[in-house]
């Protein structure tokens, strides 16, 4: 019996200290609202990408009400430079948007013509979320 209650006293003490390792091994950061998310392999370096580009897809996350997505693409289409800017497929809390520009670019372009629109952070391929004025 004594035994018995020793190997529970083991396995219990062995499960809490394995869980409680776990646990703080895994920090989730949620992605806020509003943010760009560009999948492209080239977009890795992102001064180079931005200004060869006149065409950019991308994504946003959780733009809001249809209506909030709607007053997003009339933003990006009012900044000088822009062509066109047109609503996509949606994917969950994604909804996809096909930038065209007149001419190419940079970065800092971007970044204004982003937060012009009202998207405040950018996610680039697996890289951390960062503010779109540190683009």
């Amino acid at each position: 019996m004594r035994s018995l209650i020793v190997s529970a006293f083991i396995l219990f003490s062995g499960s809490t200290a394995l869980n409680a390792a776990t646990n703080s091994a895994y920090v989730l950061k949620e992605t806020p609202a509003k943010t760009v998310c560009i999948k492209n392999a080239m977009a890795n370096d992102v001064n180079k990408f931005f200004s060869s580009t006149t065409s950019l897809f991308f994504e946003v996350y959780k733009p809001g009400t249809k209506a909030d997505l709607v007053a997003i693409i009339d933003k990006l289409k009012a900044v000088d430079g822009v062509e066109n800017a047109v609503a996509g497929t949606i994917s969950g809390d994604y909804y996809a948007i096909t930038l065209t520009l007149k001419a190419k670019q940079d970065k800092a372009w971007f970044a204004k013509a982003f937060t012009a629109a009202g998207l405040g952070h950018i996610k680039i391929n697996n890289n951390e979320i960062v503010e779109v004025g540190k683009l």
